[in-house]
């Protein structure tokens, strides 16, 4: 299976103020700053900057130890990735030592180790982090080093040049609460935006919320995961034709935010929307509280006392095009600095591909493990013992492509911020639209000078 996917022509600039959970994924419903467990071999943070670094090592041959820094094991069971490297270090010689830490401790231990020459040969990156990596020179041309493109649907791409190879992706469906749709009765799931809004005004006529949106600041990333799913479910762009940001006058975008409009306007929002989080929209889906909302394919094992199902994102009336699946990432680069630069490419083409570059059962392993999507074209995840609903979503999934215009955006934490303040603003009526739209494009185009 290979996914097709949207073009990453993402923007260097200005430096990325703060580390983002919207743009990164964690498996098992936990957030990603939550930390886990570190295992066998692996290494706190605190340990991270006073490694020498893998740079001085000779490139070739089984004296090679690559260091590979990454929140991954942090996440993953206790000593699943610990087993990985040492089949790896089995089959090649190669020696790969796990530099583990919090996802909110990586970049910091990354950015310490560029600082100081410590830093390691393979790096896990979050799409927030890209563009401040590629500015500071952290991230090595990874086609260069010898990753085999064709073994992944998707590369992050800044200037043309490609940087990061995501290994497991994370998607966001819409989850249904069928229980909710039946008591308001609600004959079928909708598929187009009139049919949504015609659900959610029978569901809160019938004393239900109906669609959670996250509009919290704590962490903004319900601009991106729940508006801008929506709307590239229905092809809308925050993006021209050119690769270049483009909200101001962007009528389809104009329309995306009128629908949500309608959904407040009409009371079909669930309450609190404007500090409520991510991690609490969807406990409140666990919890049979609303009707509707998008939420990423990890956090399904949570639902287990609900009746719900997973399915793509209603589309536009007029739409009939292919529909766009917002998503996060578990990817990967090379750091410039080291020189074991074409080995250390070799483990990310093991990850993907195997060493004959035809099995996927490393790539295919994780994401049956994180409850995520290989990014790899020759995995094949075995789901049998996933969830029905994880099963039947993975099916439209492969249907459509993934995007996120926000993967390698600058200042991404910032001007996100300041688009769902907007957001807020315009839907309890303190704003008009086309103020909003040219705002955002006023922090975007700031973010990418």
């Amino acid at each position: 299976m290979k996914l097709k996917t949207v073009a990453k022509k993402v923007l260097s600039g200005a430096v990325i103020g703060a580390m983002v959970l919207s743009l990164t994924a964690c498996g098992g419903g936990s957030s990603s700053a939550d930390s886990g467990s570190d295992s066998g071999s692996q290494e706190s943070s605190e340990d991270t900057g006073n490694e020498e670094s893998s740079a001085s090592g000779e490139s070739g041959g089984s004296d090679v130890t690559l260091k590979f820094q990454q929140w991954w094991g942090a996440e993953l069971p206790e000593g699943y990735l610990d087993d990985i490297v040492a089949k790896y270090k089995e089959e090649t010689g190669v020696t790969v030592e796990l530099l583990t830490a919090p996802w909110a401790d990586t970049k910091t231990a990354i950015t310490a180790g560029a600082t100081n020459g410590t830093i390691a040969d393979i790096i896990s990156v979050d799409g927030a982090w890209l563009a401040e990596f590629a500015e500071m020179g952290i991230l090595a041309d990874v086609e260069a080093a010898g990753v085999d493109s064709s073994l992944a649907s998707d590369i992050w791409e800044v200037d043309g040049t490609k940087y990061v190879v995501p290994v497991n992706n994370f998607a966001y469906p819409m989850y249904v609460n069928m229980e909710i749709l039946e008591k308001a009765k609600v004959s079928e799931i909708p598929k187009t935006w009139t049919e949504l809004i015609d659900a959610c005004n029978k569901i809160k006529d019938a004393g239900y919320s109906a669609f959670a949106l996250n509009l919290g600041t704590t962490n903004a990333n319900g601009i991106q995961n729940v508006f801008g799913g929506t709307g590239w479910a229905s092809g809308i762009r925050l993006k021209d034709d050119s690769g270049a940001y483009k909200t101001e006058g962007n009528e389809e975008l104009a329309s995306l935010a009128e629908l949500f409009k309608t959904l407040y306007d009409n009371e079909c929002l669930y309450p609190g929307m404007s500090t409520l989080e991510e991690s609490e929209m969807t406990s409140n889906f666990a919890a049979g509280n609303c009707a509707f909302t998008l939420a990423s394919a990890a956090t399904m094992s949570q639902f287990t006392d609900v009746d719900f199902e997973a399915t793509t994102v209603p589309v536009k009336d007029d739409y009939d095009g292919e529909s766009g699946i917002c998503y996060a990432s578990w990817a990967v680069g090379v750091s410039e600095a080291s020189q074991n630069k074409e080995e250390a490419a070799k483990f990310i083409n093991y990850l993907l591909g195997g060493l004959d570059g035809t099995d996927g059962s490393v790539a295919a392993g994780l994401a049956v493990e994180m409850s995520a999507f290989p990014n790899s074209t020759v995995a094949e995840p075995d789901y049998s013992a996933a969830p029905e609903q994880f099963q039947s979503f993975y099916e439209l999934y492969k249907n459509c492509y993934v995007i996120n215009e926000y993967i390698g955006l600058a200042n991404a934490s910032d001007v996100m911020t300041s688009m769902t303040n907007d957001l807020v603003l315009y839907l309890e009526g303190d704003l008009e639209c086309d103020a909003m739209l040219k705002n955002w494009q006023g922090y975007l185009d700031e973010a990418g000078k």
